[in-house]
């Protein structure tokens, strides 16, 4: 019984040291897209995006060592360094911290100059320092089960499959979130009853795909302008967690069940309650866009 109470109460104490460690961060930022086909809607995620990191960047600072390593790479690959994919890459690997949950959101400016939006943001929210390395875990997202480098684009009515491996073992949860701040449970499958799904270390995973497991559920990605972003959340951590509550979607014509559904914002909110407790949960995110 004592070794018990004793375990409760280091338990007790890392929870409250986690979240003592967790401070109010906010930044202001000014994104200029690359892309003449960009829609508001995406460049305003991005100029997000690109705020936390900035906040993170103002509190925390970088890793030195990791924007060199990021620069270096670009220059063997004769990329240019100020792409935004360059930039988002560097900035999520380099910051010394961890974004845990937005507070406000705000767009300040959004103009179209010379046929490209530029979108000042301001994103206030809280985070953490980081103490030490996270699992390193890789993921791609790809149309097509043959397919091994992520595409620029995904088309309506195409599919997509998540290829994923971790250094260790532990648990994986997987949702989308659309234009309209509807968030999705992709992974774990519906006909999950546990609330989490299982991934063992150093084993590669195509999820999304019958042709690897019986069980799985199959997605196909829907258009319904000539453009859209989506955002998708992977979600790992050494510990066992259970995914948000959510609640089934109804039926489509076809009479077979939608995915589980819940708000962005009880999303977000779910995901800080987590990460605060377990400063070894991954969070990574991958903006898509869909075409017609």
């Amino acid at each position: 019984m004592k070794r018990w109470v004793f375990s409760l109460i280091v338990l007790l104490l890392s929870g409250v040291c986690a979240a003592r460690d967790i401070v109010r961060v906010s930044a202001e930022y000014e994104y200029v897209s690359n892309n003449p086909n960009e829609t508001p809607e995406q460049a305003e995620r991005r100029a997000f995006e690109a705020a936390k990191i900035k906040a993170l960047e103002d509190k925390f600072g970088l890793d030195v060592t990791k924007v060199t390593n990021t620069l270096v790479v670009n220059k063997n690959e004769n990329q240019q360094v100020h792409s935004e994919s360059s930039v988002f890459s560097m900035g999520e690997t380099a910051v010394r911290g961890e974004w845990i949950e937005t507070l406000h959101e705000e767009v300040i400016e959004k103009t179209f100059t010379d046929g490209f939006w530029v979108v000042k943001v301001k994103v206030e929210g809280r985070a953490r320092s980081l103490t030490k390395e996270k699992a390193d875990i890789q993921f791609t997202f790809v149309r097509d089960i043959r397919d091994t480098e992520a595409p620029v684009t995904f088309r309506d009515g195409s599919g997509i499959y998540l290829r994923f491996l971790s250094p260790v073992s532990g648990y994986l949860c997987v949702y989308l979130v659309d234009e309209s701040k509807n968030a999705y449970c992709l992974l774990p499958y519906m006909n999950n009853t546990t609330g989490s799904q299982r991934v063992e270390a150093n084993k590669e995973y195509l999820f999304f795909s019958s042709d690897f497991d019986v069980n799985a559920q199959e997605y196909t990605l829907n258009c319904e302008n000539s453009s859209e972003s989506n955002m998708l959340l992977v979600i790992f951590s050494p510990h066992e967690f259970i995914k948000a509550t959510d609640q089934q979607g109804g039926v489509n014509f076809r009479n077979e069940p939608l995915l589980r559904e819940l708000t962005h914002e009880a999303l977000m909110k779910w995901l800080a309650r987590n990460q605060t407790k377990d400063p070894d949960m991954v969070v990574k995110n991958a903006i898509i866009t869909i075409k017609k």
